[in-house]
């Protein structure tokens, strides 16, 4: 018998018993469907947190820190430091200076490498108001390739001079304040031409105060050459400097800074910008190869989708309940046609049709049951995750929840289906096998 003719008859069968047939496809849909949708809430759930940071920037940003800025290279209590390649490899811990960052800006797929300094001493004043965030010292050619995107203002310029550059996030324009008025609203930044204003930068250094506890302090003059808009990246909560110009200005004043914590010749903390985050974990780990501490928020995006596989798993499992009830339906179905159909499989043995031609129809009956429910269960998962994502993109608190059929899901779930379908007809098919001629025969 050929594969056509196995194909059409196997169509013929169900359809003579449509009725039946159709019932119990709807198991394998409802199977199908729990399957699919359980488990596409736990992908839309992973996609939904990776495209949250992807789209702020985060999810391509490996921050660096390092312990020997703040001890020393002796390490902690006389001992060396050293940095957790993986659970198996540790390295010592290295210097972050101009070399180290050199070596971190040449490996394969990163954009850019730049310093990043906290600087706590400074206020930056302009008239009456005052802020007291810290200034975020970094590479002026890094503005770019760490995306940091300018509203107004043309960004540093090569040559400073002696004036502190600074860039402003939208987010840091709320945290100046009068320090004469009583009220502040948090909400609103103060009304401030903020490009042409005039500003100075007060260090105020607490080794070396008066009798009262009041520190000395030193004035420099600083001008706002950019705003970053609200992007809701940390950027935009940030006041952004020149590192350079921020070195040049403590070596030229090492009087006022003798006493800062600040160094020249390394840096605290840093900031990586990678191509793709599917590259993200490569490049940590060459970084921590060379012996400075890294951590990205692959990290947290890879314990998120060990819980997240739980998740699935335990969702797949209910809908594989269905699915288990569905394939039974599927067995009594073969096997009541099997009851029905005796002595015509009697005919089909006596005019010489092979064992397994007999076998290989009741198996394509049973696979098309699964495929007619996978197909059905499908187009039926894809209307109910529509309609759960409609409904909970009204729901702010829960932006992250959707669901989330992506192709290999599809596809996976049409073979499952399919493939339980054949599972469940495998002995119903050898059941017709093993039947006499004979007997079949004479079956009315």
């Amino acid at each position: 018998m050929r594969w056509s003719d196995l194909i059409r008859l196997s169509l013929q069968n169900l359809w003579r018993r449509k009725t039946r047939s159709v019932l119990t496809m709807i198991g394998v849909m409802i199977g199908t469907a729990s399957i699919v949708v359980m488990v596409s809430i736990g992908i839309g759930i992973n996609q939904g947190q990776i495209d949250a940071l992807r789209e702020s920037g985060q999810l391509t940003t490996i921050e660096l820190y390092s312990n020997l800025y703040y001890m020393g290279n002796g390490g902690s209590m006389g001992g060396n430091s050293t940095v957790m390649v993986d659970e198996e490899t540790t390295v010592k811990e290295q210097k972050f200076d101009q070399a180290m960052l050199r070596k971190i800006a040449s490996i394969k797929h990163v954009v850019a490498a730049t310093p990043m300094v906290d600087i706590y001493q400074f206020q930056l004043r302009t008239g009456k108001y005052v802020s007291y965030n810290s200034l975020t010292a970094i590479s002026p050619d890094a503005l770019g390739a760490l995306d940091i995107q300018l509203s107004e203002g043309n960004g540093f310029s090569a040559n400073s001079g002696d004036t502190i550059e600074i860039i402003l996030g939208a987010g840091s324009l709320m945290n100046f304040r009068n320090e004469k008025s009583r009220t502040q609203n948090w909400d609103e930044a103060p009304d401030i031409d903020w490009l042409n204003a005039k500003y100075t930068v007060t260090y105020s250094d607490w080794s070396n105060t008066d009798s009262d506890g009041n520190p000395k302090t030193y004035e420099f003059k600083a001008k706002v050459v950019g705003l970053i808009p609200d992007s809701g990246s940390q950027s935009s909560y940030r006041m952004f400097t020149n590192i350079d110009a921020i070195q040049r200005l403590i070596a030229k004043n090492k009087a006022a800074f003798k006493n800062s914590d600040i160094k020249t010749d390394q840096f605290p903390n840093g900031s990586v910008r990678v191509d793709d985050y599917m590259n993200v974990t490569e490049v940590q780990r060459a970084i921590r190869m060379l012996g400075l501490n890294a951590w990205s928020q692959m990290e947290w995006i890879e314990q998120m989708q060990e819980q997240t596989r739980s998740l699935q798993l335990m969702l797949g499992g209910i809908g594989a309940v269905a699915m288990l009830v569905a394939a039974i339906s599927i067995m009594n179905t073969m096997l009541m046609s099997i009851y029905e159909r005796t002595r015509e499989i009697g005919v089909m043995k006596v005019l010489g049709c092979r064992m397994s031609s007999i076998g290989w129809m009741f198996l394509s009956e049973a696979g098309f049951i699964g495929l007619g429910g996978g197909i059905t269960g499908l187009l039926f998962s894809y209307g109910v995750g529509a309609l759960v994502n409609l409904v909970l993109s009204t729901q702010g608190a829960m932006a992250g929840f959707r669901s989330v059929i992506p192709p290999y899901l599809a596809i996976g779930a049409l073979g499952f289906a399919v493939l339980v379908g054949m599972l469940a007809g495998f002995y119903p098919s050898q059941r017709a096998m093993r039947l006499s001629a004979l007997a079949a025969i004479r079956t009315e």
